[in-house]
């Protein structure tokens, strides 16, 4: 322990009482780094939701404070992976989906560029099945008009 109160003295001054450290301090500052942050990414594990269907991407974020994503395919406007290194050498990441609601984040999806790629695919596939299912209505409908 250092000696800088004792060396800081002024004449006539003695010491009566001395604080010192406790190593509790430090055991705990190290477990609020180490053990909290785990705890959460635990939660967040346990928690995840994320799906495409052929209609609707569904997720949810957040354990206390959620927010809900489920918005139909064709109003999707972006959807962005971002890799740090880990990310890239253990194939996980993040999933950003932009809709006019909002901006949803998933972290530590696994396989991410995967995943946003069959999100892009049923995207695609999702389109071109609403304009069979108009082009069918419009037949449908001028064969009507050609048969009255």
């Amino acid at each position: 322990m250092g000696k800088y109160v004792e060396k800081n003295l002024q004449h006539g001054e003695t010491l009566k009482r001395k604080a010192s450290f406790t190593l509790l301090y430090v055991i705990l500052h190290i477990t609020n780094l180490l053990i909290i942050p785990l705890i959460v990414r635990i939660i967040k594990y346990k928690n995840f939701n994320l799906a495409v269907t052929n209609k609707r991407i569904v997720g949810k974020v957040g354990v206390i404070n959620t927010k809900a994503l489920d918005a139909p395919l064709n109003k999707i406007q972006n959807c962005s992976v971002k890799q740090g290194l880990w990310g890239k050498v253990f194939n996980y990441g993040t999933i950003t989906v932009n809709t006019a609601a909002g901006e949803y984040k998933f972290d530590g999806v696994k396989s991410a560029n995967d995943f946003k790629n069959g999100i892009m695919a049923q995207i695609d596939e999702y389109e071109e099945e609403r304009m069979k299912q108009q082009a069918s209505q419009m037949a449908q409908a001028m064969a009507g008009v050609i048969q009255k």
